[in-house]
């Protein structure tokens, strides 16, 4: 395959470029190269981007309340209508389960049923006897990040801090990244009280029902025990501006930590949560005001978040019902890995808060470092793999429920006036989305090994 005529972005720039793909990988890149008798896909006027890899996805999720709309093949075929090439779901430990048993679920819901390569975080959800050794096997078996949450108390996900504790102890030298979903349990438990109190139930006080100093109070704890063990340590979808600087001062203290924050904290304001259409927009943490997202857009712009992740969580509207109060939210949660390059350019690169080298940092290259992809992922390189995308940067238009991939049925950024859509995506030298049709089979993705976790620096 030749991709002709293109501006190729790299985190290093942009240049006029071709790429000539051999097999499944990158073999050349140059100006005006030749290749007889291969396809050529003409991207004149079009960005070439590395493959997007999506590190933070709830494909086949079920909380107890029923598997999410998307599973493997519906919400893989979403992701590469999205540019993704690569993403990271989640296997939780359920009861009776080991490490390694949890992998091994999750593999096999996923195995002959992805259209792009994936790979799986483990979900730490208790240690049992012989635990530490278990922990190495997973890493050897090329799983080297693992998740464990600080709140849904009376839940498979919750762990107290004492488990965090013991985990950040061995987890560094085991090249084990932990990741961590900050909340203060106990903080929104109170909080949820006095709303409740005040017969303030409806979805309007969905975000005033888990308030941000939670999520900052559980990063601060989450820094300290990685300064006490020397593990590293990487927040999930932080929507709060305050949870930023404390990562950031954290790392300034050599502590290594890494800040990941969502397009929906980027491009919507809590204002959804007192308009008809509620419902679309639940998810935890929830949507913060206005001036948060835009102390989150002078950080991201800043360089003090280092990752982009969806947190795609399928569910559909019919799954959700018609939810009068957030007490009753049992399925949170939204798509959104499609969505995440047209958004990051429409309300990043086009008003000015990023450029083109900054986004690919974001949505590729940091990605495929932090998570042991790289070099084999996240550039566009010979010797990499061929996880390309041709990006419209002249296509524009409202979002639209019905052109999208999911499983879910609708999207949070419906409505949205976006600039710059995908028009293509190879993975490993194949198109496997082109022009609105997912062309891949099921199947074509395939499991990767990810390397331990090193300490590295990402600006």
């Amino acid at each position: 395959m030749l991709i002709r005529g293109g501006t190729v972005v790299t985190e290093a720039g942009e240049a006029r470029s071709d790429v000539l793909v051999r097999g499944e990988r990158i073999e050349l890149v140059g100006p005006d190269l030749e290749a007889p008798g291969e396809d050529v896909l003409d991207a004149t006027g079009l960005y070439v981007l590395p493959g997007v890899i999506d590190p933070h996805t709830h494909f086949g999720l079920d909380t107890g309340t029923g598997p999410t709309a998307d599973d493997f093949a519906s919400g893989s075929a979403s992701a590469a209508a999205g540019g993704v090439t690569t993403y990271i779901n989640f296997a939780t430990q359920h009861p009776g389960q080991g490490f390694a048993d949890a992998i091994r679920a999750v593999r096999a819901q996923a195995d002959g049923r992805s259209h792009v390569d994936y790979s799986v975080h483990l979900n730490i959800t208790r240690l049992d006897d012989g635990w530490q050794r278990e922990l190495e096997q997973v890493v050897d078996g090329g799983v080297s990040s693992a998740k464990v949450y600080t709140t849904y108390k009376d839940s498979v996900f919750y762990v107290d801090d004492w488990t965090i504790y013991r985990l950040m102890e061995r987890s560094g030298g085991a090249g084990m990244l932990v990741q961590m979903h900050a909340e203060n349990d106990d903080m929104l438990q109170g909080r949820r009280r006095e709303l409740e109190a005040a017969g303030q139930t409806s979805l309007a006080f969905h975000g005033e029902s888990r308030p941000a100093v939670a999520e900052s109070e559980a990063v601060a704890r989450g820094l300290f025990l990685a300064r006490a063990t020397g593990s590293p340590i990487y927040f999930v979808h932080l929507s709060s501006p305050l949870s930023v600087d404390l990562v950031s001062e954290g790392r300034q203290q050599g502590i290594v930590a890494i800040a990941e924050t969502c397009p929906h904290f980027l491009c919507l304001d809590d204002s959804v949560y007192r308009g008809p259409d509620a419902v679309r927009y639940l998810m935890t943490p929830p949507i913060r005001p206005l001036e948060m997202q835009q102390g989150l857009w002078e950080r991201l712009s800043a360089g003090a978040i280092q990752s982009v992740g969806s947190d795609h969580c399928g569910y559909s509207l019919a799954q959700r019902g018609d939810t009068p109060s957030f007490t009753q939210v049992s399925s949170p949660g939204i798509p959104g890995t499609e969505t995440v390059l047209s958004l990051l350019y429409s309300f990043g690169v086009r008003p000015g808060r990023l450029d083109m080298p900054g986004l690919v940092r974001l949505v590729s290259a940091n990605p495929a470092r932090v998570f042991g992809l790289w070099p084999r992922k996240g550039r566009i390189e010979p010797g990499a793999d061929a996880d390309l995308v041709l990006f419209d940067p002249h296509a524009s238009g409202v979002l639209a429920d019905a052109e999208l991939h999911s499983a879910a049925g609708f999207s949070p950024f419906a409505g949205l006036q976006l600039e710059g859509r995908v028009r293509s995506t190879v993975s490993r030298g194949r198109l496997v989305y082109d022009r609105g049709v997912v062309r891949a089979d099921p199947g074509w993705g395939r499991f990767v090994e990810r390397r331990p976790f090193e300490p590295l620096d990402l600006g």
